[in-house]
């Protein structure tokens, strides 16, 4: 069954807006083509806490993606803690129904 996976966190700095929408491209992009990936987006609201909201064929294909994807791209990971607040991120699976 199709997921949603609701993540976010909020960026060190609300300064750094920019480096995050040039990031999130890049993330949308590597996601293309990965095995049961279907949608992706995100939104800062003016706090600069983002939201990201993915959508998954299943919750095993996310699951292996995001254990690829993790060693695929260790520099754009290391990248993303220098701006992300990682003790505000939060990570939600939701079942479509």
């Amino acid at each position: 069954m199709e997921i949603i996976q609701l993540v976010s966190f909020e960026l060190i700095n609300s300064n750094l807006k920019e480096e995050w929408k040039k990031m999130s491209d890049q993330i949308s992009a590597g996601l293309q083509g990965e095995d049961g990936f279907i949608y992706r987006d995100s939104a800062i609201d003016e706090n600069g806490k983002v939201y990201c909201i993915l959508k998954w064929e299943n919750k095993e294909k996310a699951e292996a993606s995001q254990k690829r994807m993790q060693k695929k791209y260790q520099d754009a990971m290391e990248a993303f803690a220098k701006i992300a607040n990682m003790d505000t991120m939060t990570s939600e699976v939701l079942q479509i129904v």
